[in-house]
């Protein structure tokens, strides 16, 4: 009986599954695109139809469409199965048993929650009324599934009526345990904001204090998270992105706000490509699943000292992703939310009036700095050079430095050899790493040679055919994996030769492919030489001179072919 991923990879294609999310375009037998883990401008992932995988070339990740939607939506294995069986049309109920009960039930209970705090805050006239004066209004507040927790037990008895495990709403963080033993609802007297994953499943809640219970309360947090569990990591999560992604992509730039309100506020405001950063601060995670779909980051900042330093921080992260970052003037609005609220086109004309970062800088530093301070002149040229100095793009680093020479009034010459003066930095510790990738060449020449062997042969059957003839001078691993051709190793270098030599020259490649089975008979010449050489310096450490005569006929006629190889 097939499992549950044969299931989903028999049902679902490949490619056209793909065409959802990249701009998939011929190459030979497969199909490439830009790799959407990684920047680049030309086409290094590849596409195997025949295989059912993918390889990206350029920065090592592949797999098949599981890993695909794990990598990309940030989901865990589990999260990822559940997601392509819905698209798949199979049943939940044919996963694994003991996946269903670990993941699947925390799902279930999630959006079981969801419509109980819903159906709560229709039956509570104050919540519904805070709401209205925060300026939400009712399609926002439906859109968005916001509720409300009355606490106590209620949720909790609602869950166990409906044949759920009291563990399991523990496990999920809906309920604590108290001190005498008893479950108790974790959000009481609170708005309820869903947080959802990037392919629209409910997995965790904030809930914000309702206001009169703030000062009376004050060992209650204003704004509680659910805690972390097997589905909610909150690095990974971005509130509102499974809503903004579109726009996000379409726009290449994103609104980033600090709160639920704030987002909801500047969607309702037609504020499109919002995301908020919720009880947590920027992970890598975040900013990787951003830059996957845009070039440029907006952020709002007060217009104070503070909001000053929280700009050149946010600066030296999104430099690090190679964010183009750009700053808002909310003039004499505090937030997103209230300028939404107050006048919302102000908001959506100051978020497309958005200015360079960095321009913002030299205003502030060259508003106050006094010009003919030498020292703190050259404290703030250093300082701000710094932060150019952490931006990956070249062209970016090259426009800054002629607009910081408009502000300061030094040369770019002279701005440009004071940055490649400056002491290296240590990196932030925002940089994501790729994970290691397990590579087929190994450290020597010979390795090198057969692996580009193979990849060509792929491209056309008459040089596979004449390899597979002189297999005897590959290298034992090249041979063992040319005997078994379905080693997944085997179809990553059939995808290589459609990225490598796809509508490539014919001539070029015959002569390529001469030229490189030549040197693989003198790689292969060679390693015999040194084999031969042992053998010599063996037989003189015996004193055998019928062995030591053998040997030196043997290394002479492989230096001969040698010799005539190289002509």
């Amino acid at each position: 009986m097939a499992t549950e991923v044969e299931l989903i990879k028999q049902k679902l294609d490949l490619v056209e599954f793909l065409r959802s999310y990249l701009n998939l375009l011929p190459a030979g037998k497969n199909f490439k695109a830009l790799c959407p883990f990684h920047q680049e401008k030309t086409p290094s992932f590849i596409v195997s139809p025949e295989r059912q995988i993918w390889h990206c070339f350029g920065c090592g990740e592949g797999g098949d469409v599981i890993k695909f939607v794990m990598r990309y939506e940030n989901l865990e294995f589990p999260e990822a199965l559940r997601f392509l069986a819905e698209k798949a049309g199979i049943s939940i109920r044919t996963l694994n048993p003991q996946q269903q009960k670990e993941f699947g039930v925390l799902y279930d209970l999630h959006e079981q929650a969801k419509k109980f705090y819903q159906q709560a805050l229709e039956q509570n006239q104050n919540a519904g009324e805070y709401l209205k004066q925060r300026g939400l209004q009712p399609a926002t507040i439906e859109e968005f599934e916001l509720g409300f927790a009355p606490g106590g037990e209620k949720l909790t008895l609602h869950l166990l009526k409906l044949g759920f495990d009291v563990s399991d709403v523990s496990r999920a963080g809906l309920a604590n345990k108290n001190v005498r033993g008893l479950y108790q609802d974790r959000f009481a007297e609170r708005i309820i904001f869903p947080i959802l994953n990037s392919v629209g499943k409910t997995i965790a809640f904030t809930g914000r204090l309702m206001p009169h219970l703030e000062t009376a309360s004050g060992d209650r947090p204003k704004y509680l998270n659910s805690p972390e569990t097997p589905i909610f990591n909150k690095s990974k999560v971005l509130y509102g992105f499974h809503k903004s992604k579109n726009e996000i992509a379409g726009s290449k730039s994103v609104f980033l706000v600090e709160g639920q309100m704030d987002f909801l506020m500047a969607h309702q405001a037609g504020v499109k490509n919002a995301v908020a950063v919720s009880g947590t601060a920027l992970s890598g995670f975040h900013l990787e699943k951003l830059r996957r779909l845009a070039d440029t980051v907006i952020l709002s900042f007060d217009n104070d000292e503070a909001g000053l330093k929280a700009l050149e921080r946010a600066l030296d992260i999104f430099s690090g992703f190679d964010f183009h970052t750009k700053v808002i003037d909310l003039g004499e609005f505090k937030d997103p939310a209230e300028a939404a609220y107050k006048n919302p086109e102000y908001l959506t004309k100051a978020a497309r009036e958005a200015i360079p970062a960095f321009h913002y800088l030299f205003g502030k530093y060259f508003s106050s700095v006094d010009l003919t301070d030498i020292p703190s002149r050259k404290r703030v040229l250093r300082h701000l050079l710094s932060k150019i100095k952490k931006i990956k793009s070249s062209v970016e680093q090259s426009l800054l430095l002629k607009e910081l020479a408009r502000y300061s009034g030094f040369s770019e010459t002279v701005l440009l050899t004071e940055l490649h003066n400056l002491p290296e930095e240590r990196e932030t510790a925002f940089g994501v790493q790729n994970e290691g990738v397990s590579k087929l060449s190994g450290p020597t020449r010979y390795d090198l040679i057969a692996e580009r062997l193979l990849v060509l042969a792929f491209a056309k059957a008459e040089f596979l055919g004449i390899v597979k003839e002189n297999e005897s001078l590959l290298p034992p691993l090249y041979q063992g994996l040319l005997q078994n051709p379905a080693d997944q190793r085997i179809h990553i270098l059939e995808m290589r030769s459609s990225f490598e030599f796809e509508g490539g020259d014919s001539d070029f490649l015959q002569k390529e492919f001469k030229e490189l089975l030549r040197n693989l008979e003198l790689e292969n010449l060679r390693q015999k030489q040194m084999e031969a050489k042992r053998e010599i310096h063996d037989a003189e450490e015996k004193s055998d001179e019928g062995l030591i005569k053998k040997s030196k006929e043997k290394f002479h006629s492989i230096s001969q072919k040698i010799n005539e190889l190289n002509k």
